[in-house]
């Protein structure tokens, strides 16, 4: 069979896959042992109160805490529009400190949310406000500078044009987040990653590879 040749794949068969998909992914809020409700997939608008807390989830089969926003994992997808000046509240529900980095987003210093560098980090039961001008537009993303990130602190933003673009606007867009979960402690992690950065990969060189 030449490798440019892909077998077609009858209507029947691929509705069967989607519906396969679709059960799945029905299923995947089950695999959350969730203490709290969980909060809306998507904020927008001016003002936001964003909550740093524990959230047991099992997503290997071994029960395992994951680090949530309002509940959520991955933090809620932040809709702002360009030019509005946006107020977000974050409470630190941990026991350690923590932090929000908007990644990519242009902020004054002292609003770029990681510590040591930009500020002190938020302590444990303290609420850090962060306040700043929204000065473009795209898709962009926000994180933990503290590891966290490694345990499900991380969340899309989208920040809408100040103009409509010329073209007609979809009905919907949808927000993909790809991600990956480890059950090993995110320092472990970082160790690992230090001593090598290849360590995760799945198809290790050989000796024959470098030879070749």
């Amino acid at each position: 069979m030449s490798p440019l040749h892909i077998r077609p794949i009858a209507r029947r068969r691929f509705v069967q896959g989607l519906a396969i998909g679709g059960a799945v992914a029905g299923f995947a809020p089950a695999l959350l042992a969730r203490s709290a409700p969980v909060s809306p997939a998507e904020l927008s608008g001016t003002e936001f109160d964003l909550e740093i807390a524990e959230l047991p989830v099992n997503f290997t089969g071994k029960r395992r805490i994951a680090t949530a926003v309002n509940g959520s994992v991955p933090a809620p997808v932040l809709r702002l529009r360009e030019g509005d000046t946006v107020t977000l509240r974050v409470r630190n529900g941990l026991k350690e400190m923590s932090s929000i980095h908007w990644h990519g987003i242009i902020v004054p210093a002292e609003m770029d949310g990681v510590p040591g560098i930009s500020f002190a980090g938020i302590a444990p039961g303290e609420t850090f406000t962060y306040r700043f001008e929204v000065r473009q537009s795209g898709t962009y993303w926000y994180h933990a500078h503290t590891l966290a990130e490694q345990t499900g602190l991380y969340g899309a933003i989208i920040v809408e044009p100040k103009q409509a673009p010329a073209a007609r606007a979809p009905d919907r867009d949808y927000c993909i987040v790809l991600s990956d979960w480890s059950d090993e402690p995110p320092l472990q992690i970082f160790l690992n990653l230090k001593k090598q950065s290849s360590y995760y990969n799945f198809a290790q060189p050989t000796a024959g590879d470098f030879l070749k």
